[in-house]
């Protein structure tokens, strides 16, 4: 099997942003596309379908991270990107008499912190064999991590701790590799959302609009673009921090 090259490796791209991403690169790139997807979609099948690989990974499972390194290794010759898209929602659901549900805690922190700190450590020589001169480790956190909430206090930890390794690694795989993060806010309304939430969600950035997922595709195009930039946290937040 012939290898791809300077391919892009995107956790959790079976649907939203993910998926957007993935389909961005094959269409209006000449990148490769290798993806991870925990539950088969029909947008896992469009990708595919467009030229991607799909790789099923579940990262709370033992083992499934192992089998995906593999998968990767098996696939891929060099790699010009990781996007470590892949993420738990979790509220602080659970407490009992002070005992936090630590199934539900242990999964953020393996999807959040685990997988992409031993995915970097795996896929560092595959970054390093591309011909491109820039390579790229973009992680995507949550711009609540700044302020914090006190009904998502595990899940905003282990978006706190994606930040700060990542800038670990950025520090680490200089100059060969920049490593950077993008932290959303609000980007796209689920289905079933109440106009009441929406106009909630809406009231707390400056500038008031959903904006989609396009301004996550102008973050990694700009992150991937910059020969100058690594160990940053971009902020996607439409002015929230004001």
């Amino acid at each position: 099997m012939k290898k791809l090259q300077n391919a892009i490796f995107i956790t959790g791209a079976g649907q939203r942003i993910g998926y957007y991403l993935a389909k961005r690169f094959l269409q209006e790139t000449d990148y490769p596309v290798i993806f991870s997807y925990r539950t088969p979609r029909p947008q896992v099948e469009e990708l595919i379908s467009l030229g991607a690989v799909g790789l099923a990974a579940d990262f709370t499972q033992p083992n499934s991270l192992p089998e995906l390194i593999k998968q990767i290794k098996l696939h891929a010759g060099s790699l010009r990107a990781v996007i470590h898209n892949a993420s738990l929602w979790l509220p602080d659901a659970g407490l009992e008499e002070g005992l936090v549900d630590m199934v539900s805690f242990k999964s953020l922190f393996q999807l959040h912190v685990e997988t992409p700190y031993c995915l970097n450590s795996a896929l560092t020589p595959l970054l390093q064999s591309a011909t491109s001169p820039l390579k790229d480790i973009i992680s995507i956190s949550d711009a609540s991590v700044e302020r914090m909430s006190e009904d998502h206090i595990a899940y905003l930890s282990s978006k706190a701790a994606m930040q700060t390794m990542m800038k670990g690694f950025a520090k680490k795989l200089a100059p060969d590799i920049k490593v950077n993060d993008i932290a959303p806010a609000l980007i796209m309304f689920n289905e079933g959302d109440s106009e009441t939430y929406k106009q909630k969600r809406l009231a707390q950035s400056a500038l008031r609009i959903e904006p989609g997922p396009d301004v996550v595709w102008q973050a990694v195009q700009y992150l991937m673009g910059s020969t100058y930039t690594t160990g940053t946290v971009l902020p996607l937040d439409g002015g929230r921090c004001l």
